[in-house]
């Protein structure tokens, strides 16, 4: 076993040793999951702490290499479904039963978004129950789907359930009961075109690892004054939205209403025979219908729930067109008959006053009977103190979204970028064997940023990756090679020299990177029986090679410093590859560095900046005032694209705009937003263009002039009934004459900006 004569406190002769490392994990809440926490700047910590609220669950998660220890107890506070009581389970109900015919509302019970468990509490006798859902997402658009824990597949009635007992768990904890919220990427610092200004450049590969989900909700009412078309269906059959586990239209209409008035002398009556044909119901009208946008993509439905007015004495609704929506709603009135009748049971059996239930399942038999109960008063369902509609249908809908350009990542460093480029697999860098990189950081940003803690990171796994190529070379396997132990204990056999040497390379590289962890595996330390390694170093030694790299407990307070490390390391004889690199550049060229590049892995966590959808209009959509008209929700998904900017500018963002692009910039954005005429040409010219995300000038500004837009025509007005009219003149600016040779400036015709003329003729200076 290798010697080492260091102390874990103390430094080779001529350098200046700190105190000892006092980061304790009790101290340091989120940023216990650094291992380099002490090595990275105030600033860059406290970005990774709030780096941890933004991250996103995304399906190629792995766990760390350099774990702290902090990750199992994350593991335990994630959104999860738990029993919270010992229980004896009494019910399970789910809100959509999976049957087979014409009534069905799904085929697989996989597809039940809610699942409803009634339990009775083992020490008290209280009533309760537990929501079961198949995904969560307490954001507007994010979330991840549930894994269904065993408990939870084989559940019945009259099953007992200990308090704790996990039903349904984020798919960022383990098996094992390990945090997976990242994950492992090979990462090069080195300099390239696509790192400039916080860009990242990556591999396509793994930007499939990242895919994430994303959810949209979408709500229609129809009824009184609007019907259904049948854009899903048929002439056969009647369907006017897709269903559960159904996908929405590539174009992403998700429903289309027609408004029609009960009233005999109503318009439609005259225009029946082409608005209500059979045909005509199946293509909506793009001008006048109602129309319901998911946004594009495969988008998958995963959760409706539908409300009827089921006291109403008349239906609005045409009779044939309710029949989809009316099995949602049976299965939901049945969903509530089976609370109620269980509740009645109980009531039964013990008797009102020694039936006590919980708040949750309390509120649940109040909605039940409110749902099933019918009263001799009519009531009106409200939503925001406004009416229900005959029919109202909440959409979830599911998307899987894959990373690409504009996607931002980070590191627990507070290292974020920005994805600037993805690019295939074979054109990243690669080293002399064979490590690939899948991210390229810029590597001055390092110094800029003040975490070299990155650097540590890199420059620790690259070495725990090569020290299992060490041994996986001394026994003739390859690393990442499965089922190796036989092999293993045959080498230990025959050759315990061998064997021995491999192991002392181990042990000795934890000495000298985690003490401590090297304790675990040191007969006669002083760590306890139940703290040491209890299984032969076989089988230790397999699974490295099996994983390909050692997985290490770095606490934040590992009593080596990191300095050290590096400097330990490479006196002791280990090595890690350092050298060139070569990939492909910008020219389609093979490209090999001049200075030595390492690639290591890092851990890489997906923040929830993400560039899937657009931010900005070329014209916005105006009110007849001619101005620029607000988002209602009428009308916010109404088309398939944005109909305006996510922000209209004010008076404070046109000085701004005005100081740094100047005057022009600024009447350009105003006549685009609130001129009719420029709003007409911008729109024929993104219709009538080849590439309409390629064009040069979308106005051409001599045919359509600025000054049009409508706040300035009513200005004019106002001044005009007052015999005021305003008269443009050029700006000649007044500091001394900034054109060459004298020349003066003149007014362009077209666009009214001073160019230059002539040189005026010199005076002859006697």
């Amino acid at each position: 076993m290798n010697d080492l004569s260091e102390a874990p406190y103390e430094s080779d002769a001529g350098v200046l040793r700190e105190e000892p490392n006092e980061l304790h994990m009790e101290l340091l809440n989120v940023l216990s999951l650094n291992p380099w926490d002490g090595n990275d700047s105030a600033v860059r910590k406290q970005m990774f702490a709030s780096h941890l609220g933004q991250m996103l669950t995304f399906r190629g998660a792995t766990e760390r290499y350099c774990q702290t220890g902090a990750e199992r107890e994350f593991a335990k506070y994630t959104f999860s479904t738990r029993v919270p009581v010992d229980c004896q389970v009494i019910r399970v109900i789910d809100r959509y039963r999976a049957t087979l015919g014409a009534d069905c509302v799904i085929r697989n019970r996989e597809d039940n978004p809610h699942t409803l468990i009634i339990y009775e509490d083992v020490h008290t006798n209280e009533i309760g129950c537990i929501d079961v859902q198949t995904h969560t997402s307490y954001h507007t658009h994010f979330g991840f789907r549930n894994v269904i824990k065993p408990a939870l597949s084989r559940l019945k009635a009259g099953d007992w359930l200990a308090a704790g007992t996990i039903l349904t768990d984020s798919p960022s904890v383990t098996d094992a009961g390990g945090y997976k919220y990242g994950r492992e990427c090979n990462v090069a610092f080195m300099t390239h075109p696509a790192t400039s200004e916080d860009g990242v450049l990556v591999s396509s590969d793994l930007v499939k690892e990242f895919v994430f989900n994303k959810f949209e909700v979408r709500v229609v009412e129809f009824g009184h004054r609007y019907f259904p078309l049948n854009i899903y269906g048929d002439a056969e059959n009647f369907k006017a939205f897709p269903d559960i586990g159904d996908y929405v239209r590539p174009d992403g209409l998700l429903m289309a209403l027609r408004s029609y008035d009960r009233d005999p002398q109503s318009y439609d009556r005259e225009l029946a025979i082409v608005e209500q044909g059979m045909h005509d119901l199946m293509e909506p009208d793009h001008v006048f219908d109602r129309l319901t946008y998911a946004r594009t993509g495969r988008g998958r439905v995963i959760d409706i729930r539908v409300h009827h007015d089921r006291q109403a004495s008349v239906f609005p609704t045409p009779r044939g067109m309710e029949t989809q929506a009316a099995r949602y709603d049976e299965a939901l009135h049945e969903f509530y008959s089976e609370i109620v009748k269980e509740y009645r049971r109980l009531e039964r059996e013990r008797g009102r006053e020694y039936l006590h239930l919980t708040p949750e399942f309390h509120r649940l038999v109040v909605e039940a009977l409110a749902a099933t109960t019918q009263t001799k008063e009519r009531v009106f369902k409200l939503y925001r103190n406004a009416p229900v509609d005959d029919w109202r249908i909440e959409f979830v809908i599911e998307y899987e979204i894959t990373p690409t350009v504009g996607f931002k990542i980070t590191d627990t460093h507070g290292g974020k970028g920005v994805i600037c480029k993805v690019v295939p697999p074979e054109a990243m860098p690669v080293d002399a064997d064979g490590n690939r990189a899948e991210i390229v950081f810029a590597p001055n940003s390092i110094v800029s940023r003040e975490n070299p803690g990155r650097a540590y990171e890199l420059f620790i796994n690259a070495y725990s990756r090569d020290v299992v190529n060490q041994i996986c070379r001394w026994f003739g396997l390859k690393p990442h090679e499965q089922n190796t132990l036989a092999r293993i204990r045959e080498i230990e056999n025959a050759g315990p020299a061998l064997f021995r040497q491999a192991v002392d390379w181990l042990i000795g590289y934890y000495e000298i990177v985690v003490p401590d962890m090297a304790k675990w595996f040191t007969p006669g330390s002083d760590q306890s029986t139940n703290s040491r390694y209890q299984r032969p170093m076989a089988e230790h030694l397999a699974s490295i090679i099996a994983a390909g790299i050692l997985t290490l407990h770095y606490p934040p307070d590992n009593p080596r410093h990191t300095a050290d490390i590096v400097r330990l390391l490479e006196k002791k004889g280990y090595w890690s590859t350092y050298g060139p690199v070569t990939y492909t550049g910008n020219s389609g060229r093979e490209v090999r560095t001049k200075v030595p590049v390492r690639i290591g892995s890092m851990y890489i966590i997906l923040l929830e900046k993400i560039a899937d959808d657009g931010t900005a209009v070329s014209s916005g959509k105006t009110q007849h005032f001619g101005v620029l008209s607000p988002v209602t929700n009428v009308d916010k998904y109404a088309l398939p694209y944005r109909p305006q900017s996510i922000r209209a500018f004010g008076e404070a963002e046109m000085r701004l705009i005005a100081a740094y692009c100047g005057p022009r910039a600024v009447a350009e954005i105003v006549d685009r937003n609130n001129s009719r005429e420029t709003h007409q040409a911008i729109l024929d010219s993104i219709l009538c263009a080849e590439n309409p995300a390629d064009i040069a000038s979308a106005v051409d500004r001599p045919v359509v002039p600025y000054g049009n837009n409508r706040p300035l025509q009513l200005v004019r007005h106002l001044l005009a009934c007052m015999g005021v009219e305003f008269v443009y003149t050029p700006h000649v600016p007044d500091w001394p004459n900034p054109w060459p040779n004298g020349a003066q400036p003149v007014v362009h015709p077209d666009n009214g900006e001073p160019t230059q003329s002539e040189p005026a003729p010199c005076e002859e200076i006697t």
